[in-house]
């Protein structure tokens, strides 16, 4: 799998998407650009410093965009965004040579991706996209499916969950939960089955798994969760220590996307922020991968601790100079196979196959 050329083109669209909605619609920038705060840590590897330098430079001059008032408006700026991203997602999944199905669980549209050895009988993973909620979708996120798709050798079914605002935090979770449901249905076990999520993706999952198990359904063998978006309220240390030098992140925050996806009043809610959620109970082992350089860094290492403190495994694996779901923005990067590596070999350990 030669992912060299991918990672250029790959970084470059990516600092399009972040254009066109900063911070994956948690910010939206106020003031004059700096660039000399976006700088490529010195201990990252070559390959993640050219793909970092070229993200940097574009970041640092991205234009400011208008808040969407209207549905038209937040389906505009999501076609916009599906040409950008598109291309770039079956170009990663056309190098990994992963094949892919539209398919429907529990009257959700899914993707189902599988790798080119693939073989019936072996572990299946669930996983939804990232995008603030409110942006992109299973056909234009394949990248990170795709590359735990063919570490695994497992099927990777991708999620298609309706946006917010179309839907809120109460569907989109119920969503989640009727696939579960339909893929137990089918047939597989829950210890043979995992889940994961990248950004709002990961905080999806997780707030879902804590739906099913509130809902006393049976529960993934595994969670593997990449740079989660685990507290919509905007708690967090790193949430403004680390603001002004986030790449993907914007530092001048709006809650545009958070509010379209659950109002202010629901935002602890543990469904919507999985941080707060009663960990005493019934929880998957979890594997969350997370950067330096990134605003949501708290968010992961909170998330670990509510899950160590109620007694649970978790591993807690943190990346040198590594911005927000590197994995999409470097997949030829070292730092990405190492994370992929890592991710497939939990999956191995937890999910009985």
């Amino acid at each position: 799998m030669n992912l060299s050329k991918l990672g250029v083109g790959a970084t470059a669209t990516l600092v399009g998407l972040a254009a066109l909605f900063p911070g994956r619609g948690h910010a939206q920038q106020t003031a004059p650009p700096n660039p000399e705060r976006f700088v490529v840590p010195s201990t990252v590897s070559p390959e993640a410093a050219a793909g970092l330098g070229k993200l940097n430079a574009m970041r640092a001059h991205a234009p400011t965009r208008p808040r969407p008032r209207t549905q038209e408006e937040w389906d505009q700026a999501n076609a916009q965004l599906a040409k950008l991203a598109g291309p770039m997602s079956a170009a990663a999944a056309d190098a990994l040579h992963v094949t892919r199905t539209e398919d429907r669980l529990g009257g959700v549209p899914v993707v189902r991706v599988r790798p080119a050895n693939f073989k019936p009988g072996g572990a299946t993973i669930l996983y939804m996209h990232g995008g603030a909620f409110t942006f992109l979708s299973a056909a234009n996120s394949l990248t990170i499916p795709a590359l735990v798709s063919s570490a695994t050798g497992d099927e990777v079914i991708s999620i298609d969950y309706t946006l917010a605002p179309r839907a809120d935090w109460h569907i989109i979770t119920a969503q989640v939960v009727a696939v579960w449901k339909a893929v137990l249905s089918s047939g597989l076990k829950p210890q043979n089955v995992g889940m994961m999520g990248d950004s709002a993706g990961g905080g999806l999952a997780a707030g879902s798994v804590l739906r099913m198990r509130d809902e006393h359904l049976p529960l993934p063998g595994a969670l593997y969760l990449m740079s989660a978006s685990t507290d919509l309220s905007g708690a967090g240390d790193t949430s403004s220590t680390l603001a002004p030098v986030d790449p993907v992140l914007q530092p001048e925050t709006s809650s545009w996307s958070r509010e379209a996806y659950a109002p202010a009043a629901d935002q602890k809610n543990p469904y919507v922020s999985a941080v707060y959620g009663d960990y005493t109970q019934a929880f998957p082992p979890t594997l969350l991968q997370v950067g330096t350089r990134e605003m949501l860094l708290s968010s992961s290492v909170r998330e670990y601790q509510a899950i160590r403190s109620g007694g649970h495994e978790a591993v807690l694996d943190v990346y040198e100079g590594m911005p927000h779901v590197w994995l999409s923005l470097i997949p030829q990067a070292p730092e990405t196979t190492i994370a992929i590596k890592r991710a497939s070999d939990f999956f191995a350990a937890h999910l009985h196959k």
